[in-house]
């Protein structure tokens, strides 16, 4: 890390005299996750970026707009890190024509595919993990005197996502995304200084890093044993009480140095209890949790913390349009029951978030959530 840092904070004072439009970096709490850098001439801009998750790659896109500000083209580049000018890995092209449908051209090794995607009026350049497209969103908004307006952001593929920007002061917006709200700080412009959310990505702007040779130290520690890997990664758990196996599937996000509840997962509130789609336990036989009969099957779990304890959300809904239900689609008009949790403090904080099935007797047991400091558990016993 340290060695990350001084890729960065020299890169960016000794770039004073000939700086690039921005470069931005990207953490979840304490880790830096993306590092980006791009540079505009009239309508086109190129932007680098090094990503961290799951394993280090190096992406190179070639953005070219409109004078409105608009797609014309978006080439997104996949390179590799020791040959960044060689040969591409892969590309994915976007091309906005004159009529209402765009093309898109993808290219993976020797394979090349075409498609047609329906063409976005106004539509802004999104590329992962990127942060440019709400620059240029906060820069239309200025550029309009606007109070707010709606955007659409639209990725490579051509799939869009609909943005609400709205200005909050004199130096500050907010981006409303269908599941999470962003807070910038901008200058007159409507350059980002600063974004963040309440979850714990923060966006920082500097006037300039060699991306190249972060994607570089990065790929060292992968060779070596220490990839980031997925930023929630995947879990089950499972356990027999007496004739019953009852498993549990989620994903592990971490603490990262940041407070969890009360911050990262509010009180009071209901939480998904995992990240990406929705936790999701199964029994083969009937159950009593926490005394609540819960028949054989499968369902969604969520909780809501409290300061003084919590509540264990057990919800019918574990698919919705025939995809497994994302941890952000709770609908309590599927909830078989809610039931109290006992909440206790833990002497060492868990560093990602652990969910467990402990046998007690033969046919009980327990259920334990366990983040940061606290754990949650409730009883479990197998109805005969």
């Amino acid at each position: 890390m340290r060695r990350l840092l001084s890729l960065l904070i020299p890169c960016a004072l000794a770039a004073q005299n000939t700086p690039p439009t921005g470069a931005f970096i990207v953490r979840l709490g304490t880790d830096t996750t993306a590092i980006e850098r791009f540079t505009r001439s009239g309508h086109t801009y190129q932007v680098e970026q090094a990503l961290r998750s799951p394993r280090t790659s190096f992406r190179h896109t070639h953005l070219e707009l409109t004078p409105a500000g608009e797609i014309a083209t978006v080439f997104l580049m996949f390179h590799s890190i020791d040959n960044p000018g060689g040969p591409l890995l892969g590309s994915t092209q976007l091309s906005y024509g004159s009529g209402d449908s765009a093309t898109v051209e993808m290219k993976r090794g020797d394979s090349t595919t075409t498609r047609r995607v329906p063409a976005r009026a106004g539509g802004i350049p999104l590329l992962a993990q990127s942060f440019l497209a709400y620059e240029l969103a906060a820069m239309r908004m200025r550029a309009t005197k606007a109070d707010s307006m709606t955007v659409s952001l639209v990725n490579p593929t051509g799939d869009p996502m609909t943005v609400v920007v709205t200005r909050i002061g004199t130096d500050s917006m907010t981006f409303r995304l269908p599941f999470l709200t962003y807070r910038a700080h901008v200058d007159a412009a409507g350059r980002i200084r600063r974004l963040y959310q309440p979850r714990g990505t923060s966006v920082e702007r500097v006037l300039d890093v060699d991306v190249n040779q972060v994607a570089k130290t990065w790929a060292a520690l992968d060779a070596s044993g220490k990839a980031m890997g997925p930023l929630s990664p995947r879990d089950s758990v499972s356990a027999r009480l007496g004739d019953a196996t009852i498993s549990v599937r989620y994903a592990r996000p971490k603490k990262r140095g940041r407070t969890i509840f009360g911050d990262i997962v509010p009180w009071d509130s209901v939480w998904r209890t995992g990240a990406n789609d929705a936790t999701v336990l199964t029994t083969t036989r009937d159950l009593e949790i926490g005394g609540t009969r819960v028949p054989a099957g499968s369902y969604t779990l969520f909780t809501i913390p409290s300061r003084t304890g919590g509540t264990l959300i057990i919800n019918r809904e574990t698919t919705r349009d025939g995809e497994p239900l994302a941890g952000t689609d709770y609908d309590a008009r599927h909830d078989l029951a809610r039931i109290p949790m006992r909440s206790t403090t833990l002497a060492t904080p868990v560093e990602a978030l652990t969910i467990e099935v402990t046998p007690g007797g033969t046919q009980t047991g327990e259920i334990r959530i366990a983040w940061d400091t606290r754990q949650m558990t409730v009883p479990v016993r197998v109805r005969p």
